[in-house]
């Protein structure tokens, strides 16, 4: 397996430990220095977060208040140490059961194999509606 094919098969991994029941994983497959840069639009969770406690802490531990989601990654573009993962936040909010389908770029930049960085992109208005219903 090629350096490439190594880094796409870590994201590939991080997409499957979003489903409900399998998210401990998520702490194996990051560095514990890693970096979330998040649209500062998002209703919940945006903004700049580092280290894996912050991440776990201030970021998943709200936005999966609000919504009980799962990422599904559609397509992987990979260069060198950055797979661009594309796809769909799938499920509901918690509160109203408000249906949720919104499209999302990650770009994600792997190194020794963990995943260092993350810049997200989504559309935060269609998860601002979602929430405003709830």
């Amino acid at each position: 397996m090629t350096h490439e094919e190594q880094n796409e098969h870590r994201v590939r991994a991080f997409y499957k430990a979003t489903v409900p029941g399998h998210r401990e994983a998520l702490r194996g497959l990051q560095a514990p220095q890693v970096v979330y840069d998040l649209p500062e639009g998002m209703p919940i969770g945006g903004g700049h977060f580092e280290g894996l406690e912050d991440v776990l802490e201030r970021f998943l531990t709200n936005f999966y208040g609000a919504f009980d989601v799962r990422f599904v990654a559609e397509e992987f573009i990979t260069a060198g140490e950055h797979v661009v993962a594309i796809g769909r936040i799938e499920g509901k909010t918690r509160k109203a059961a408000v249906p949720v389908n919104v499209p999302f770029v990650h770009v994600w930049t792997v190194r020794e194999g963990y995943l260092q960085r993350l810049r997200g992109f989504t559309d935060t208005a269609l998860l601002a509606q979602a929430l405003a219903k709830d």
